[in-house]
């Protein structure tokens, strides 16, 4: 019965120790812990044409008075399918995706 003091007295102060310890946690910055967000890229500028060019070769495929996004698809007078990959100032890089046959789609 007589080491029971000095075993409370070191339960108390461990005890005590964890509590201010875990007290201080609200004082670390958070963003250690969080993850790294990629920066948010430029707006692209908007000009009042785009020319839409043939990635491949260079030919131009179209002229429009419309803001021109990556993604974007466009349907060429051939009935030739293509798909913007880039955009260098009022020049959109398409590249060719497939032959579209629209008389499947004409009424009968």
């Amino acid at each position: 019965m007589v080491f029971k003091r000095p075993f409370l007295w070191l339960t108390g102060g461990i005890l005590l120790v964890s509590i201010i310890a875990f007290s201080f946690l609200h004082l670390l910055p958070l963003n250690i812990f969080s993850i790294q967000q990629k920066p948010e890229p430029e707006p692209q500028k908007v000009y009042d044409y785009y020319l839409v060019v043939d990635e491949k070769d260079g030919h131009t495929l179209m002229y429009v008075p419309l803001v021109v996004s990556v993604g974007d698809e466009v349907l060429s007078e051939e009935n030739k399918l293509y798909k913007v990959v880039r955009i260098e100032e009022n020049r959109a890089y398409a590249r060719f995706v497939e032959d579209i046959n629209l008389e499947k789609y004409k009424k009968k």
